[in-house]
């Protein structure tokens, strides 16, 4: 190990996506926004990354990463309050809230390297506070993914890694247009993202995806939890080398030393 630690080095690559818990709001009961509150205070999401993510990772308070202009301090945060999550599952009207919830199998992702200790420790969470969880789980390909974009899934794990920096490719690509996936309407958000994507003025487009990252973040279609970096690990005498966050790799920059 220490001879592995003499020859190579470890650079993190900037955080360029996002895991969150979805909700396919179709499915009773979370079409009721205090559920959907309850759950996003219920979830550890500190404690997950502390225990199963890479150093770097943070905690997600909305669908776009901190890197992509757009991104909004002042969104709603649901901070880790099981008294609060007890409080709003009493408020919604709901007794004995049961809720199925999809976790893939045989898959890692840069945003979510073990659903399955995900799926644990949320399911743990959840149950704390007073919810029914019935677990589902499936292959990533093509169970999986068919299950949570024809709108099959209830609750869910999942995430994105942008394909380019741009709030349209991550927002926009969820919330833009109804999703079966989530399974709602809202005319405020599809309209706030028509008009942000064309903008052609970039201050006020910034502005107008920040709005809409506001307006995302109290309507609570699901809960964003992690933003991860993967690492990259080279030899000690690779030098130069500026690691991209949508993982277009470019070497005009990198040297070796001998």
């Amino acid at each position: 190990m220490e001879a592995l630690r003499a020859n190579y080095q470890v650079i993190q690559r900037p955080a360029f996506n996002v895991a969150y818990v979805g909700f396919n709001q179709k499915k009773k009961p979370l079409d009721n926004p205090k559920i959907r509150q309850a759950i996003a205070h219920a979830l550890n999401r500190e404690a997950l990354i502390k225990a199963k993510y890479p150093p770097g990772s943070v905690v997600a308070h909305e669908f776009l990463p901190p890197e992509v202009e757009g991104y909004n301090e002042n969104v709603t945060k649901y901070d880790y309050n099981p008294d609060k999550a007890k409080q709003l599952i009493a408020e919604s009207g709901v007794t004995n809230p049961t809720i199925e919830f999809w976790y893939p199998t045989a898959v890692s992702r840069p945003y979510m390297p073990d659903p399955q200790a995900n799926f644990q420790a949320f399911k743990a969470d959840l149950e704390k506070v007073g919810f029914k969880i019935v677990p589902k789980s499936a292959p990533w390909r093509p169970d999986y993914n068919n299950a949570t974009q024809s709108g099959a899934a209830a609750m869910f794990l999942l995430g994105w890694t942008g394909d380019f920096g741009d709030a349209d490719n991550f927002i926009g690509v969820f919330f833009q247009k109804a999703n079966p996936q989530f399974g709602f309407e809202n005319k405020e958000i599809f309209s706030l993202l028509d008009k942000a994507e064309n903008e052609i003025d970039e201050a006020k487009r910034v502005e107008m995806y920040k709005q809409a990252n506001e307006v995302i973040m109290k309507f609570l279609p699901g809960v964003p939890y992690a933003h991860s970096g993967p690492f990259l690990v080279f030899t000690k005498n690779v030098q130069g080398y500026v690691p991209s966050p949508v993982t277009t790799e470019l070497f005009a920059t990198v040297s070796l030393t001998s």
